[in-house]
Order: C-alpha cells, then sequence, then structure tokens
C-alpha cells in the first residue's frame, strides 16, 4: 500500500499535468509563450498593415565657391574636387568651376566617354587652368581625351 504522501503528490501533479494541458493552444510550446488570437467580428475590418514609403535621395548642397578640380592630382589619372575629394563637383547655378591641371597630359571634355557634346572642350593641356559657368541646371559628365573611360568626372549643377 502506498503512503498518503505519495498518494498527496501523485494527486497534486495530476492536476497540474491536467491544467497545462487545458491551457495549451495550437500556437504555444512549453519553451514559447501563449500569443493571443482574435476572431474578426462580421462587418468589423482589421486596419490595414503600415507602408513604407521611399523618400527620394537628397540633393547633393554645393560647398560654397570656388569651384576647382585638380586634373592629374597625385600624379594620377584623375579628376579630384577640392570640397569633396572625389570625381563629381556640386555648384549652385551660375558658378565657375575651374579645372586647374597638377600633373600629366589631360582634357576636360564634355560628354560621355568618349564622345564629346560640345558643350565645353579643354583641349589637351599639360599644365595651366580652364573655366566654364555653368547656366542651367542639370548633371554634366566629362572625361579626358586622352584617357577615355580611365579618367571622368561629373559636374552636378543644383538650382
Amino acid at each position: 500500500m502506498r503512503s498518503p504522501r505519495f498518494l498527496l503528490l501523485a494527486a497534486a501533479l495530476s492536476a497540474t499535468a491536467l491544467s497545462a494541458a487545458l491551457s495549451c493552444s495550437k500556437n504555444s510550446s512549453p519553451t514559447e509563450p501563449l500569443v493571443p488570437t482574435a476572431t474578426p467580428r462580421p462587418g468589423t475590418t482589421s486596419p490595414p498593415a503600415p507602408t513604407s514609403t521611399p523618400m527620394p535621395a537628397p540633393t547633393p548642397t554645393p560647398a560654397s565657391g570656388p569651384y576647382s578640380v585638380s586634373v592629374g592630382a597625385g600624379g594620377g589619372n584623375v579628376f579630384r574636387d577640392a570640397h569633396s575629394g572625389t570625381s563629381t563637383t556640386t555648384i549652385p547655378m551660375g558658378a565657375t568651376v575651374t579645372w586647374t591641371w597638377a600633373s600629366g597630359f589631360h582634357s576636360t571634355t564634355s560628354g560621355n566617354c568618349c564622345s564629346g557634346d560640345g558643350l565645353w572642350n579643354s583641349g589637351a593641356m599639360s599644365g595651366g587652368s580652364f573655366s566654364r559657368t555653368f547656366t542651367s541646371a542639370g548633371s554634366f559628365p566629362y572625361f579626358c581625351t586622352i584617357h577615355g573611360s580611365m579618367m571622368t568626372g561629373m559636374v552636378v549643377v543644383n538650382p
């Protein structure tokens, strides 16, 4: 015969197991918390899920002038803007960009490599400078006629 203490413990464990079994749902497990679910009532709708709205890319803010580009900076085949340190120069409409030759034999010629569009062409030079005033907004690609796709730049003119 079993002791009353054993029977009391067995009854308590059975009650706990029965309670746990009755409280379980299909979306829970012993290691996951119970997640409540709702049943929609007739005539009600749930609000739409939030959507993200893409934000337009910010327009680069032009640095204050003067606007200068080093041609052949560091002995390389590069155009290097004095403000951004890249091959892109951002200016306000009406500003003038001055390209200054640092080294090598290069040109600054408007257009996509390797066909000039006639807006400007410094001609091939090994020293000196060339300037152009931009009177309309837009993006103006340029390249070196000697180095082609190895040496390109962009002037972005904001209104």
